[in-house]
């Protein structure tokens, strides 16, 4: 079952990509953020109070979670969310999701794990799919899509950056679920750190320009909100039942799943030019040969 959730969070998180591209259209991505965050923070503390106990035993394993959540997905996702302002869908979530990758790279400079030769040709292969992606022209704009003088580096940066947090907050939650085995308080905990390193920050912007947010845009982002409810709670059921290594691969199929959805759906949102999908497909592939190796 491990294996199943893994997969559901990736494809969650793919409906999620495509909802937040709507709503940036009317909005800014710190508001979309906040109101997903928010979103996310109501469904799961309900759903642990109809689980469990609200209050853990273990307030040392509470405070991992709501330090895992500061990095993802508070920076993570507002990081993630400008990205696909900035570049657009897909190029985001192929960059965003070579997360396994960092996770291999620390466990061998850190921990001293020996790089077999899997794992080079996977790091080559999600190398060669990232600057595939971050390549590829924007060919055929939907109505949604970036405009084409928007630079592509900064936007390629910020997707990167948003897996190395990602990694960090993976291992964290990891070690606060052995800690406290309870996926939907786990889960919880770690949307409220991002709440609160959100609101100060939608604060102080407020300062400087007015938060935005169009009627046209409320609806995908509770939509985003509620798909990435789905994409935490089954990721957090996958990490309960499943290794960490085993589990962030499958999870970070999110590339393929977003790829077949603007193809499929949303073709008005976000064209995918063949480059953006082999480069997609590219990086999933190295993906699975790092955590093989």
């Amino acid at each position: 079952m491990a294996a199943v959730f893994a997969l559901l969070s990736a494809a969650f998180f793919a409906g999620n990509a495509v909802a937040v591209r709507l709503a940036l259209h009317g909005s800014t991505p710190e508001v979309v953020t906040l109101l997903s965050v928010a979103t996310n923070v109501l469904t799961l503390w309900t759903l642990a109070a109809v689980t469990g106990p609200l209050v853990p035993a273990d307030r040392g394993a509470a405070l991992i979670f709501l330090a895992a959540g500061l990095l993802a997905p508070g920076l993570a996702r507002l990081a993630m969310y400008t990205a696909i302002g900035r570049i657009g869908i897909a190029p985001t979530v192929v960059a965003s999701n070579t997360t396994p990758l960092f996770t291999a790279a620390g466990a061998a400079l850190l921990l001293g794990e020996r790089l077999t030769a899997d794992i080079v040709l996977g790091t080559v292969a999600v190398v060669l799919g990232v600057v595939l992606t971050a390549s590829a022209p924007p060919l055929g704009h939907g109505t949604a899509s970036p405009p084409e003088a928007r630079p592509r580096r900064g936007g390629i940066a910020l997707a990167l950056s948003t897996a190395v947090l990602a990694a960090v907050s993976f291992l964290l939650r990891k070690v606060g679920l052995e800690r406290l085995p309870a996926p939907a308080l786990a889960a919880a905990l770690t949307q409220t750190g991002a709440l609160l390193l959100l609101l100060p920050l939608v604060l102080l912007r407020g300062r400087r320009e007015r938060p935005r947010l169009a009627r046209t845009a409320l609806l995908p982002a509770l939509a985003a909100g509620l798909l990435s409810t789905g994409g935490f709670l089954t990721y957090f059921l996958a990490l309960h039942q499943g290794e960490v290594s085993r589990v962030t691969p499958l999870a970070s199929t999110t590339p393929l799943f977003a790829v077949l959805l603007l193809g499929v759906g949303y073709r008005q949102v976000e064209a995918v030019s063949a480059r953006t999908a082999a480069g997609a497909a590219l990086t999933v592939a190295g993906v699975v040969l790092v955590v093989a190796g």
